[in-house]
């Protein structure tokens, strides 16, 4: 993935949750990159943890707290504070996730979710961003679901309250050194999912074993490895944070950014329709052109607004300019390979992007009158929605062919 073994060196990094699952994965990755690790749990499982990661020639320690506990989790930053140091590092992953349809569950267990996804991921965010602040260039991550599924109500409501949390924080705290970023791992095979597949599976039709097999991308065969869920939190940490604040980022798309993953899978059979699509690669070369061309008039921008013009680039179309300049490279390469890849994903992206793009006119109106520039500003738009267009257009007449042929 392109990291360095020392690539976090002198950095403290605080995850709760930490004892197993992707919490275990990211203490592990972050110490693998030099980070000091404090690995909090309320599971005894944590001193585990420490001794697998110094079994790898890390460095960490265990501190046992109760995330949704305001005197403990007080404690909790001050013994880290004096023990290791200001933490430049917060990854919020602490959770309670019971399968229990709504009119099955008690006030009790809607509580208690509450009180350790989303209020102890407020008590440790407000402990410890003092320490982010004096770090210089602190991250704080906040683990949330996108995903609603039968069940699961307490549990999504919770995690979909993170996401307006990390918002309103990064507006609070502004664009500077300190990011916060709200990340959405995917469908990873850990053992707390494990352990809800028994309740969650029914509710969705499926057995357990038909649980383990669903793939949201086409480079998993089944769940996401958790392994690979703790390496996109390190890669988000280390390279991808400021680009992420206060939006909310996606494990599959991290990994695809670090190389670990591609958007499409395994080569076609030779001679399946759709193979090196002429008008959809030469799509897909526009929709690089365009974007190019999107990341060039930003750069024109005065430098304080730029931040502002990445912002709701982001917040529209879903990800960043970086971000779609790689996949559009990826997917590329799987049409000019013959490697299939999410056709409805990209036709869906593609709408956020025309809507975009169709905005753009009356944001420029705001910023200027004159008459030359808003009318040059609205012929390239036009033709951008126009090209981007027919690019979904050539999904799918693609897709029919792969379907009919």
């Amino acid at each position: 993935m392109g990291l360095a073994p020392g690539e976090l060196d002198g950095r403290v990094a605080v995850v709760t949750g930490a004892a197993r699952g992707i919490g275990h994965a990211a203490a592990a990755a972050l110490a693998a990159l030099g980070a000091r690790v404090a690995v909090v749990d309320i599971a005894g499982e944590g001193e585990e943890a420490v001794e697998q990661i110094r079994a790898a020639g890390g460095e960490a320690r265990f501190f046992g707290c109760d995330v949704s506990d305001e005197a403990a989790v007080a404690h909790l930053a001050r013994a880290v504070r004096d023990g290791m140091g200001p933490a430049s590092v917060v990854i919020n992953n602490a959770v309670v996730c019971p399968v229990a349809p709504v009119e099955q569950m008690s006030a009790a267990l809607w509580d208690r979710v509450f009180a350790v996804n989303l209020r102890g991921a407020f008590l440790v965010t407000r402990a410890f961003l003092p320490q982010l602040r004096e770090a210089g260039t602190g991250t704080l991550v906040n683990l949330i679901s996108t995903d609603a599924m039968p069940g699961l109500s307490a549990y999504i409501a919770s995690k979909q309250g993170l996401v307006g949390f990390t918002q309103s924080l990064a507006a609070e705290i502004g664009d500077g050194s300190l990011r916060v970023v709200a990340f959405a791992p995917g469908m990873v095979e850990t053992p707390g999912l494990l352990e809800a597949a028994r309740g969650l599976a029914p509710l969705l039709g499926m057995s357990e074993a038909g649980f383990r097999r669903v793939s949201l991308h086409p480079a998993y065969e089944g769940l996401m490895p958790v392994e690979h869920a703790g390496l996109a939190l390190a890669f988000l940490v280390a390279r991808l944070a400021g680009e992420y604040h206060g939006q909310v980022a996606s494990g599959y798309e991290v990994l695809e950014r670090a190389g670990l993953i591609t958007p499409c899978g395994p080569t076609a059979p030779a001679g399946e329709p759709g193979v090196g699509d002429v008008p959809l690669a030469e799509g897909l070369t526009r929709l690089k052109e365009i974007l190019a061309e999107t990341e060039a008039d930003f750069q024109r921008l005065p430098v304080f607004v730029r931040p502002l013009a990445r912002s709701g680039f982001r917040s529209r179309t879903g990800k960043p300019v970086q971000a779609w300049q790689q996949e559009a490279d990826a997917l590329l390469a799987c049409v000019r390979e013959g490697r299939p890849f999410d056709r409805d994903r990209l036709r869906a992206d593609l709408d956020r992007l025309v809507a975009y793009v169709e905005g753009v006119p009356a944001e420029t109106a705001r910023f200027t009158r004159d008459p030359a520039v808003l009318a040059q500003v609205q012929a390239r738009m036009d033709g951008y929605a126009r090209d981007l267009r027919s690019l979904q257009a050539a999904l799918t007449e693609g897709g029919r062919a792969a379907a009919t042929g």
